[in-house]
């Protein structure tokens, strides 16, 4: 089950990687979720709020994906067979690096592992985690792009966001800098 699925992009490659497998992608956009449905032969889609009950059978799933999306430990908890796995994609502190400041853009707080292994204490331990780290070369459009699919987007407009990008180089060489983290669910 991919939680916060998108367009099905990260489960469509999970698939392609467990032969047999078959997966669902739960997003609360019904335009993703109609999108992601088509990203995989055996794959399905639901539109679900994942912080609300999730429309999935207790102990149905083997593994749980989740990449940038909110996370419900105890539905996770619930819909996760005994001993399955949910892998957690997160930004690290050196995630998007100098756009942060030139930019204004909320930056990531140096104890998210921490306050990640804590909201899902009780119901799954951390079994590992590594980091994950390339460089982009990105022009404008596309650094404007990025910056509006996270959570800065919410906080500068459109127009003032293209402003504050203009000054800089072209191309922008960029961090793009993730944990991902595995925890087993707890029995």
């Amino acid at each position: 089950m991919d939680a916060g699925a998108g367009t099905g992009y990260y489960l469509s490659g999970v698939l392609d990687r467990v032969p047999g497998a078959v997966g669902l992608a739960m997003d609360i956009s019904k335009h993703a979720a109609r999108r992601a449905a088509r990203a995989h032969p055996r794959a399905g889609a639901v539109v679900a709020d994942l912080w609300r009950p999730l429309p999935v059978r207790t102990g149905a799933v083997d593994a749980i994906v989740n990449v940038f999306a909110p996370r419900n430990a105890p539905e996770f908890h619930r819909v996760l067979g005994r001993g399955g796995a949910l892998l957690t994609l997160t930004p690290s502190v050196r995630h998007l690096g100098p756009l942060v400041e030139a930019l204004g853009l909320i930056s990531v707080d140096e104890h998210k592992d921490d306050r990640l292994e804590a909201s899902l204490a009780g119901h799954f331990a951390l079994e590992s985690r590594e980091g994950l780290d390339v460089e982009v070369a990105l022009d404008h459009a596309e650094a404007a792009t990025l910056v509006g699919m996270g959570p800065s987007a919410h906080h500068i407009p459109p127009d003032e966001l293209r402003r504050r990008i203009e000054p800089l180089a072209e191309p922008l060489t960029v961090p793009l800098s993730f944990v991902l983290s595995t925890f087993r669910r707890l029995d």
